[in-house]
């Protein structure tokens, strides 16, 4: 009998939705997937995080199909101090962390469970599917940068315990053991600088995620994504705005270059956009290798779509804003 069907040796594991204003109908989505898991209620139970809503979606939620479920309030604004009051709440060995719009797989507790019995070197781990629904389609050239909405689909599986590398798992269905969880949440508690990266209401800083991996690989254990591992991801017709992803890029970059500048790692100003008029004055000033360096610069960019000198501006910005936010 293996460890997932051993009652004596049944991992315990709490499956946790944090979420700030959710969208009701996405919502009940992602808890009808969970009603519809093929893993007992009783073999798992279930928390909702109310990070300070306001707009009263969750007063209608049901959660009386499930036995072990329940509610909690956190006042304090932000996907990371959520998290922390899930891994206070709950006791359980492993913590399933589901967005408020996840659809996951039937099997995918049942699953999660699998992948800590045969690999118990991992700390943390995740989905290496997640593919979307959207609700309108995105404009075209848009389409390569929808993947900064979590989106990912890998071939095999994967695991490393190398931080900087690919194989990182994201927030949609990550599966953190009690172990690490307990130590991120002590290092973000006494750190106020990582409090800073990740959501808080409209605020588009990402990289908590990226720090359950950081926490993992220095406690000595891996982080892996599996393709066993499936989840839907629900993507509003907002999301796909033009202006939001670029908000989203300019936070992405930001919050990458002050994770690395958190861990210890070099990081560097962006370079500022190709220009002819600088070319030219370098050429005026007789520095022939950087103005031609400089105009071979402006000359690809200039074969570039408008879109993609648009993000490639939003990502200086957010490098630019970490800079000024470390220097004051």
């Amino acid at each position: 009998m293996d460890e997932v069907n051993d009652p004596s040796k049944a991992t315990t594991l709490a499956v946790v939705i944090c979420t700030h204003d959710p969208q009701p109908d996405q919502l009940e989505r992602t808890l009808s997937s969970l009603r519809q898991q093929d893993l007992p209620y009783a073999a798992w139970e279930l928390l909702i995080v109310d990070n300070a809503s306001t707009n009263g979606s969750l007063e209608r939620v049901d959660m009386t199909w499930h036995p072990r479920a329940r509610m909690v309030r956190e006042s304090r604004l932000g996907l990371t101090m959520a998290r922390i009051r899930a891994i206070q709440e709950t006791t359980s060995d492993l913590i399933l962390f589901v967005d408020d719009d996840n659809v996951l797989a039937p099997d995918y507790l049942t699953r999660a469970l699998g992948i800590a019995a045969r690999e118990p070197q991992l700390g943390v781990f995740g989905a290496g599917v997640l593919e979307p629904e959207f609700e309108v389609a995105p404009a075209p050239d848009l389409l390569p940068y929808t993947t900064m909405l979590a989106l990912r689909t890998v071939p095999v599986a994967s695991w490393s315990n190398d931080p900087q590398d690919a194989c990182i798992p994201w927030g949609a269905g990550m599966v953190v053991t009690r172990e690490v969880a307990q130590r991120y949440a002590r290092i973000i508690l006494d750190d106020p600088q990582k409090q800073r990266l990740d959501r808080a209401g409209n605020t588009l800083n990402s990289c908590g995620d990226d720090e359950f991996s950081w926490v993992s690989c220095e406690m000595g254990h891996g982080k892996g994504i599996f393709p066993e591992l499936r989840v839907r991801h629900l993507i509003g017709r907002s999301r796909v705005d033009r202006a939001y992803l670029l908000r989203l890029a300019e936070g992405h970059a930001f919050s990458r270059t002050f994770l690395r500048h958190l861990h210890g790692l070099k990081v560097q100003q962006a370079m500022p956009p190709p220009s002819l008029g600088r070319a030219i004055g370098r050429l005026l000033s007789l520095r022939f290798g950087d103005a031609f360096y400089e105009l071979h610069r402006w000359s690809s960019d200039r074969s570039r779509s408008a879109t993609d000198r648009a993000f490639d501006d939003a990502k200086r910005k957010g490098i630019a804003r970490f800079f000024r936010t470390i220097h004051g």
